[in-house]
């Protein structure tokens, strides 16, 4: 197939995930290759000290990362400092990802300047969300604006969340910018797409429907047991009292998001009648 995009998978070389991967992006003649991962397990605790801004991640996350955050953010980090180098947008994959045909079908043939009029990332997936839940959360997290491109929707969520960096798209100026404001020690998260966006002024968008899918039904993560150990669980009474609150929010949100599409549609025909 004709790529405008190369692939490039983020892998720690013991993950033994490659294969998989590659055979699925061989199969359609995909340009590709793999970015080793920084290791967690290979900082050593001083390296660590200095890589790592242990306070501010406190402050904007009442907790402290784990060495395996530390390490993922830096790998992709590297993979940044390529992609704004070489000035060429990039589609980043994590190696546990699961692609759908529309993925190579649709995404990797986009105009280049057609997305980078859109956005500097669109996130082409979530975590820890299967294909069965789709709808659902496409229920409850509606785009508020969307541009539509080969029938899918390019747009701004309502919130943006901190939703995994399973796959995305991000061009030479969104790399640009994700460096600039994150020099230093590592002080948030990699896939901390709020931050990113208000202290990194990056425009961050997401694809709906979703194409990259992480397999964490099937496959352990690296991240999770580290992560584990230093989030508290919720309370399953918490969850319930929320339910009523998110059925009022989502209401809320496809009424904007409705008035919205109406307010813009009847805009571009005032416009077209004007010419």
């Amino acid at each position: 197939m004709a790529a405008r995009f190369p692939v490039k998978i983020v892998s720690l070389v013991r993950s033994g995930r490659r294969e998989r991967i590659a055979d699925a992006l061989s199969v359609y003649g995909v340009d590709f290759t793999f970015v080793d991962a920084v290791d967690a397990r290979n900082l050593g605790n001083e390296e660590l000290d200095r890589m790592y801004d242990d306070t501010a991640a406190r402050s904007r996350y009442g907790r402290s990362l784990s060495s395996g955050e530390v390490a993922c953010f830096l790998s992709h980090r590297r993979l940044w400092e390529d992609i704004a180098k070489r000035g060429r947008s990039v589609v980043v994959l994590e190696d546990d990802a699961l692609l759908d045909l529309a993925f190579f079908e649709k995404v990797l043939s986009w105009p280049e300047d057609r997305l980078a009029g859109m956005a500097d990332v669109v996130l082409l997936g979530r975590a820890k969300l299967s294909r069965s839940s789709a709808r659902l959360a496409y229920l409850y997290e509606p785009l508020k604006r969307a541009e539509r491109i080969d029938g899918m929707k390019v747009g701004s969520p309502f919130k943006q969340w901190t939703s995994g960096a399973v796959g995305y798209w991000m061009s030479p100026r969104g790399a640009a910018l994700a460096l600039a404001h994150t020099s230093g020690p590592v002080r948030g998260l990699l896939d901390d797409w709020p931050w990113h966006r208000d202290e990194g002024g990056m425009t961050i968008k997401e694809l709906r429907p979703y194409v990259v899918w992480e397999a964490f039904e099937s496959m352990a993560s690296d991240l999770e047991g580290g992560r584990a150990r230093l989030i508290p669980a919720r309370a399953v009474w918490r969850e319930w009292y929320l339910k009523p609150l998110r059925v009022c929010r989502l209401i809320v949100r496809w009424i904007v998001a409705t008035w919205i599409r109406i307010a813009e549609a009847v805009g571009n025909g005032r416009a077209v009648n004007h010419d």
